[in-house]
């Protein structure tokens, strides 16, 4: 042997020389001592052993000792015994060789420990634990000897850390085998299996000539039991009923019936493996469906709390990492000359947005028609603010300024359309959404030569027709060019040396809800009406939802808006009116009946899809084409009737 200084290893030679894992310790301390006085110059080192050799051995065994691979027997008051584990797995790991050759010797069990040998040197496990970690990860080594524990008390089998499970499985299969290829058990336990499966009788032989035929075809059945699970079980059931009335079992009944469990074992296992990986595939699928339904654009934080329509949390069904490894791959992998299907953009705090490529245009639309109304709204009012003091702003005279200041309002008004207009895929998506073959052309026109329009054009907002607008709002004298002079001379307020910063109508919005649910909260607490108390819960819950149902840089009423522009195509104003009116009313009347019943632990943003999707599919919904906004639209219209009930 190589020269070492590793006490196990000169442990496992010396037990090996002597054939027993049972090694007298005055003996080996002697050879110890031999061996280190010869090799001495190759491993300076040993010298430990011959300065100190009880004192520097007994630290070293008292390692070995703690990770369970040597035992320290006394016999008697001047012999003691080092009992060398790594010795009964090598004997042990030869065994499953023999058996593979000869599958009628048994598994290895503690009986086959020598007299002398404590039980201790074996780690009982329960095989049902064991084997399933096994299967997922193993690490062959020589430093535990198994003791699987079987179901219905049968003897257990010893299993070397040595030996693979893939091993201890095709050992198993084999015995089965043997078995099942005597002709009296072959006819017996072909025959219950077909009878047991009326109908599938040519399935079920089939099952059962590819297990006989071939070990290499059985071992594909146990780790691919997909197709065979159902014949897998119900054939070790038959084994099992018959083996075990027998009353006087003999070693090949012990050794036959212990395959049976450890194959049923595997197979739960590989089963429990396959359906996992179906409820993620499908999680999975329910996610690609999700992420493709308004409002189009989710953060990572917003992904990971996707439930599917029974409100079970996708995440879960597959892991974090399942997640990201399916995020990474739909934002990375594409046709060559194609984006990926899965769009990434930021805004500018750093805020990360997965959108799909075919939903960008869509989402565009919506936001620059909600945008639009916005800030019309926005810069009409400061307009008039500045037009009303006798004063006026470079927007309102320069084009370009004009166009900095709609830029400017869309990056605060609107952030994710800010971000999707100076995206680096837009271009991309523009230009390929105009080439597909398919025609889908893009709603909007975004680019001129390659470079995007301005955003008086994207936003359709005139200079002009917003300064006429706003000049409508003033009293005459303020358009009346002698007077409106005189007026500006005396009545013009001095310029602030610090212009106020203007908050957005979502800021606003935002702030009067804080404290209207101060007030509330306030209200709830001192109150002893409880039916005041639940109405007062109600709206608390609702103004929670509509927190996870509506950005925080919009407001309720302004989704409720670009949803119904979406859903409601029709053109006639009446017309137009008549239908929002019509879905309004089928929502205040459903929801009348449920409030009856409904509690605020309940009204949450699942109970809100459930509620909407029970509407959108009654039948005078079921007209509307875009269901997808409609569902959007009345989950954010159940808010609103819910945060307003009266008190």
């Amino acid at each position: 042997m190589a020269t070492t200084t590793s006490i196990i290893v000169l442990l496992k030679f010396f037990a090996g020389k002597q054939n027993s894992g049972a090694v007298d310790y005055n003996e080996f301390c002697d050879y110890l001592k031999k061996y280190s006085e010869h090799h001495l110059e190759e491993q300076p080192s040993l010298v430990v052993y011959l300065q100190d050799l009880a004192g520097s051995l007994k630290k070293e065994l008292d390692k070995l000792t703690l990770s369970r691979q040597t035992l320290l027997l006394s016999k008697g008051a001047d012999k003691q015994m080092i009992i060398v584990v790594p010795f009964y797995i090598e004997k042990f790991a030869h065994r499953y060789k023999e058996i593979l050759l000869t599958p009628q010797l048994p598994f290895p069990s503690e009986l086959d420990l020598p007299k002398q040998v404590p039980n201790e040197i074996v780690t009982r496990v329960q095989a049902s634990d064991l084997i399933p970690k096994l299967l997922e990860k193993e690490t062959l080594d020589d430093k535990t000897l198994y003791g699987l524990t079987l179901p219905h008390d049968s003897p257990s089998i010893l299993l070397p850390s040595s030996v693979s499970i893939m091993t201890l499985t095709e050992s198993a299969l084999m015995k089965i085998r043997t078995m099942l290829l005597k002709e009296e058990h072959h006819d017996y336990f072909l025959k219950k299996v077909q009878v047991s499966n009326p109908g599938k009788e040519i399935s079920a032989k089939t099952f059962f000539k590819r297990l006989v035929d071939s070990q290499e075809s059985a071992m594909r059945m146990v780790v691919s039991p997909e197709d065979s699970f159902y014949y897998w079980s119900q054939l070790c059931f038959f084994i099992k009923k018959d083996y075990e009335k027998v009353k006087d079992f003999t070693q090949e009944d012990i050794s036959l019936l212990q395959s049976v469990y450890t194959i049923e074992i595997i197979l739960a296992h590989y089963k429990s493996k396959v359906q996992a990986n179906q409820q993620k595939e499908s999680a999975l699928r329910t996610l690609e469906t999700l992420l493709a339904k308004p409002p189009y654009y989710y953060d990572f934080d917003a992904i990971c709390k996707f439930t599917n329509n029974g409100g079970v949390p996708l995440l879960g069904q597959y892991s974090e990492e399942n997640l990201k490894d399916f995020l990474h791959a739909k934002t990375s992998e594409a046709p060559a000359g194609e984006l990926p299907e899965l769009l990434v953009f930021k805004t500018e705090h750093d805020h990360r947005y997965f959108i799909y490529k075919r939903k960008v245009f869509q989402l565009i639309f919506r936001l620059c028609q909600d945008a639009r109304i916005t800030i019309t709204e926005t810069m009409k009012k400061r307009w008039f603010s500045v037009l009303r003091n006798y004063d006026n702003l470079p927007e309102m005279n320069d084009q370009n300024a004009f166009e900095r200041s709609l830029e400017n309002e869309v990056r605060v008004q609107s952030p994710i359309l800010y971000s999707l207009l100076n995206s680096s895929f837009l271009s991309l998506v523009h230009y390929e959404a105009n080439n597909d073959n398919d025609g889908a052309i893009t709603a909007i026109a975004l680019f001129e030569d390659g470079r995007l329009l301005p955003y008086s054009e994207i936003l359709l907002i005139n200079k002009n027709k917003l300064m006429t607008d706003t000049k409508i709002l003033l009293p005459f004298w303020y358009t009346t060019p002698v007077i409106s002079w005189f007026a500006k001379l005396f009545f013009r307020p001095p310029k602030s040396k610090k212009p106020k910063k203007q908050k957005t109508s979502a800021q606003i919005y935002h702030e009067e809800e804080a404290e209207i649910q101060k007030e509330e909260k306030e209200a709830a607490a001192y109150t002893k009406n409880q039916n005041l108390s639940r109405k007062l819960a109600l709206r608390e819950a609702a103004r929670n939802a509509e927190a996870s149902l509506v950005p925080s840089s919009s407001t309720l009423n302004r989704e409720l808006d670009s949803y119904e522009q979406q859903w409601n195509k029709l053109i006639g104003k009446e017309t137009h009116k008549n239908l929002t009116d019509d879905v309004n009313s089928l929502i205040r009347d459903y929801m009348r009946k449920v409030l009856r019943t409904l509690k605020a632990t309940g009204f949450t943003p699942e109970r809100i899809h459930s509620l909407a999707e029970s509407l959108v599919k009654t039948p005078g919904m079921q007209k509307i084409n875009d269901t997808d906004s409609l569902m959007m639209y009345v989950q954010l219209y159940i808010v609103k009737l819910v945060k307003n009930i009266p008190v």
